[in-house]
């Protein structure tokens, strides 16, 4: 339940209709997502499901479909291999991190959509993973909140 909670967040958060001029100024909302599932929900997350999930994020971005998919896969690899030691560091560590993966996660999306005929800016792509960086730290409460909100049982309930 936590992880359709947080991905139609995250549907939202991408589809808020915004102005264009905006769009270099929005961290990549999907992959923010999957930084979260990786880090603090790992033991529960499933590759199948995040390229299922990563379907309609191809589709509102106007990717090429399994673009998503490919960026997931390599955020979640890369953050569940170094889970533990990110967790145990405070939330400006996190976020260099967070920033380091989200460059690499923009320069395979830059690699993938050049291949695939669309030229991307590079620079765009970048400033979205320092503006995600930055905001990890908003978007981890937010999401660890909606985590603990959903997985608390309900009184009277026992």
């Amino acid at each position: 339940m936590t992880f359709v909670l947080t991905w139609l967040a995250t549907l939202l958060l991408v589809a808020l209709p915004l102005p264009l001029v905006m769009a270099p100024y929005l961290p990549h909302w999907p992959v923010l997502f999957v930084a979260w599932w990786a880090l603090f929900q790992n033991h529960r997350l499933s590759m199948t499901l995040l390229f299922i999930a990563a379907v309609p994020f191809d589709v509102l971005y106007g990717t090429v479909l399994g673009l998503h998919s490919l960026l997931f896969a390599l955020v979640a690899y890369m953050l569940t291999l170094l889970g533990a030691r990110i967790r145990q560091v405070n939330w400006v560590r996190q976020s260099v991190v967070v920033f380091l993966v989200l460059g690499i996660a923009a320069l395979v999306g830059y690699w993938a959509r050049t291949l695939t005929g669309y030229d991307p800016d590079l620079l765009v792509l970048m400033m979205q993973a320092a503006i995600g960086a930055i905001l990890w730290s908003p978007v981890r409460i937010v999401y660890g909140w909606l985590s603990q909100f959903v997985s608390e049982p309900v009184e009277g309930t026992h």
